[in-house]
């Protein structure tokens, strides 16, 4: 493709600056890419309307956004606690997949956040049951069945982190790829489906169904790992007053808080449409590819620096001079908008997280069981209407109607 000869640029004395760029933007497009990115950014003025803004057109890239039927059964009732749980291993996520699972629509539809796979991405969906009055998982690769109704989602994995937490609780340094992809579990998306998560605290239940025995041993089975700890971040950062994981000290522990700094990137299809305009120009959208963790920031990371390698190279033009400004200054803004992340972590009931790393003979703890925690939860939510549940309290004495609550109604 021939490419603009503006963008070329020769002079022996440039060689050294440009080394990493040997192709610059001409003016008007430097202009045109930097607007691009100032005009997706500066309507949000903080992390949460950005993330709104992005999750919108993510539910319309993927046609979820109008018009979307799902298939599942649309509503329940809960009268008391006289029901069970069915924890599905739903598969693996493909984020290439063209033909999406529809349990990851649903997911789509009730996510706040826009969920992506990873390392040994494991998918279980937990559904509403009359068949039993227990919990039981369901270990065999099912395609969801459309006749119960939904209460949440979890996903696991065990990519590569950088999260001084967790270096700090470990008293490691530096976590290395192999100990955390033999060792770690990263609980990534714990959603409950809506009013089942607000009535019955039913993230609660997910993080300790999450962090089970038969979780962890069915990960361990699967990838021929031996996982020691169990970790998840609040969904969002410090500006929120609670999580989803607090109170539940006996099983989960909270660590402290993240303080990577980084910036608020641009998500598909935004982001995808600009490196394929700047292909189209000769600018490789290799060099804006990446492989193994935190693919998505460092693509964006490139961008950013690529499009402000252009606007110093191209500011004797007063129009780029004061543009470059206002660029620098929304880069800082993105900054400041990151949040901090509650993190916490679990060690299957063990004293230790290094205890089943050391002991000749594997330790479990009984309380750490499906059916255990799911008691647990039941008693706080129904008996002793902990976590806050008292002003729910006439609702609770009474049969309670479920129905989706959903992100595109």
């Amino acid at each position: 493709m021939p490419i603009n000869p503006n963008y070329i640029k020769v002079a022996s004395d440039e060689i050294e600056t440009r080394k990493r760029y040997p192709i610059v933007l001409d003016v008007a497009d430097t202009i045109y890419i930097t607007n691009y990115l100032l005009g997706y950014f500066a309507p949000s003025k903080n992390a949460s309307s950005l993330m709104r803004f992005q999750k919108e057109e993510d539910l319309k890239k993927k046609k979820l956004w109008r018009n979307y039927q799902h298939p599942f059964k649309n509503d329940a009732v809960i009268n008391g606690d006289d029901f069970g749980v069915n924890v599905y291993f739903a598969g693996t996520p493909n984020d290439a997949r063209k033909k999406k699972p529809d349990y990851l629509k649903l997911l789509d539809l009730t996510s706040s956040h826009i969920n992506f796979g990873g390392w040994q991405s494991t998918d279980f969906v937990c559904t509403l049951t009359s068949q039993h009055k227990t919990i039981k998982l369901i270990k065999e690769e099912t395609e969801i069945t459309h006749d119960e109704f939904i209460l949440g989602f979890i996903r696991c994995d065990s990519g590569v982190l950088n999260n001084r937490p967790i270096q700090e609780y470990l008293g490691q340094a530096k976590l290395m790829p192999d100990f955390v992809n033999a060792h770690i579990m990263n609980a990534k998306v714990i959603v409950p489906t809506s009013p089942f998560g607000r009535y019955f605290r039913g993230g609660k239940l997910l993080a300790l169904i999450s962090q089970s025995n038969e979780i962890r041993d069915f990960f361990n089975e699967k990838y021929k790992r031996n996982i020691i700890l169990w970790y998840s971040m609040s969904l969002w950062g410090t500006t929120k007053d609670s999580s989803q994981y607090d109170q539940l000290d006996r099983f989960i522990k909270f660590i402290g808080n993240t303080e990577s700094k980084h910036y608020l990137r641009m998500k598909s299809p935004h982001k995808e449409l600009i490196i394929e305009w700047l292909d189209r120009r000769g600018i490789e959208s290799s060099m804006f590819t990446f492989k193994g963790s935190s693919k998505a920031d460092r693509s964006f990371k490139e961008l950013v620096n690529y499009v402000n390698h252009c606007l110093w190279y191209n500011q004797k033009d007063p129009t780029i001079k004061l543009l470059r400004l206002k660029f620098l200054k929304q880069l800082d803004s993105l900054l400041d908008m990151t949040e901090q992340k509650r993190c916490y972590v679990s060690t299957f009931g063990l004293e230790n997280w290094d205890d089943n790393l050391i002991n000749i003979e594997r330790e479990v703890k009984e309380e750490n069981n499906l059916e255990n925690v799911f008691n647990y939860w039941r008693t706080k939510v129904f008996k002793k209407k902990d976590w806050g549940m008292r002003k729910y309290k006439n609702l609770l004495n009474n049969p309670v109607h479920l129905e989706y609550e959903l992100l595109n109604k």
